[in-house]
């Protein structure tokens, strides 16, 4: 039986992110500062369109805020250019090229 619900979870992932790959115009990239140590970061979010108006507010604010509670966080890295693995993984799960 848990053999049964760990596919079953492993096909729904599988199912949204190829509906991700159908949508790649919703993945935004975002550069924040990591509060837990102060690092830049990287982050590539996807955000439904009933959410991209908050979500776009949220960022001109530049207030601290919780990118989950507007969307999907897919990839994440530390630094200004988006690593080989975070690369990678965006194009292998979503084809997206960044």
């Amino acid at each position: 039986m848990a053999q049964q619900h760990e596919a079953a979870v492993a096909d729904q992932a599988g199912f949204a992110d190829k509906e991700i790959a159908k949508k790649p115009h919703l993945v935004h990239e975002v550069k924040a500062i990591d509060n837990s140590n102060g690092q830049l970061a990287l982050y590539y979010v996807y955000v439904e369109p009933p959410r991209i108006a908050a979500f776009t507010e949220a960022l001109a604010a530049g207030e601290d805020m919780n990118l989950e509670a507007y969307g999907r966080v897919l990839a994440a890295c530390y630094g200004e250019e988006p690593t080989a693995e975070v690369r990678a993984l965006l194009r292998k799960k979503y084809g997206i090229e960044v």
